[in-house]
């Protein structure tokens, strides 16, 4: 067990790993959320690191000590939304059909985590063009969350669980204009039952595609 006093290795400025005590790590987690939420209301170009500092309760030197850079933050962001989609997603990379389903679940997280829904979609709309800077980065994001679908699903057809017709690269991408149509959708009307949507969204899917009922 970690105590108190114990150090965390982070990455600082291009990627150099620096020491960071649990009370800078709480400090760090407390920016990374206030940008979150700022990014999500105002975008990241509607945003300054004064505003975020403010948001999270330091000082602005505090925050510059820890991100050094607006990119960097963001960067930060993407993280941590990227490393707790992932745990959920690929705890099973060999789950055939059942990854319908559990996209399907991390949908219904949503509602609890709406600031980092809209934080996403914000910053993919900011950095469509290929002068955006997190442009890269999403891109390889996305083409990554494509081979792992893809990877899934092709494994499931080699074993016989899915149709030979499909082709599971189209359908990687098909999968992922849905949810993201989805989410768009969700961040506009609130009201849209999600859950319900993605879950027959789900179900209706396996149906298409498996070799038998």
């Amino acid at each position: 067990m970690r105590r108190r006093d114990d150090h965390q290795v982070a990455k600082g400025p291009e990627g150099v790993k620096k020491s960071v005590s649990a009370k800078g790590e709480a400090r760090r987690q407390l920016i990374v959320e206030a940008a979150t939420r700022l990014v999500a209301r105002n975008g990241s170009r509607g945003t300054n690191l004064a505003e975020i500092a403010a948001e999270a309760g330091v000082s602005q030197s505090g925050l510059l000590y820890h991100y050094p850079s607006k990119e960097e933050l963001l960067n930060a962001v993407l993280d941590q939304r990227d490393e707790a989609e992932d745990a959920i997603l690929w705890q099973d990379t060999d789950s055939g059909l059942g990854i319908l389903d559990t996209i399907a679940y991390n949908v219904t997280r949503w509602a609890s985590h709406s600031h980092a829904v809209g934080m996403h979609t914000v910053l993919v709309v900011e950095n469509l063009g290929d002068d955006g800077v997190l442009h890269p980065r999403l891109a390889r994001r996305y083409h990554l969350t494509a081979d792992r679908i893809s990877s899934v699903l092709t494994a499931a057809q080699d074993r016989g669980e899915i149709r030979g017709d499909v082709d599971t690269r189209l359908k990687a991408i098909e999968i992922i204009a849905f949810i993201n149509g989805l989410e768009t959708a969700w961040l506009l009307d609130p009201e849209i039952q999600i859950a319900m949507t993605a879950k027959a969204w789900a179900a209706q899917q396996r149906r298409a595609m498996a070799t038998s009922p």
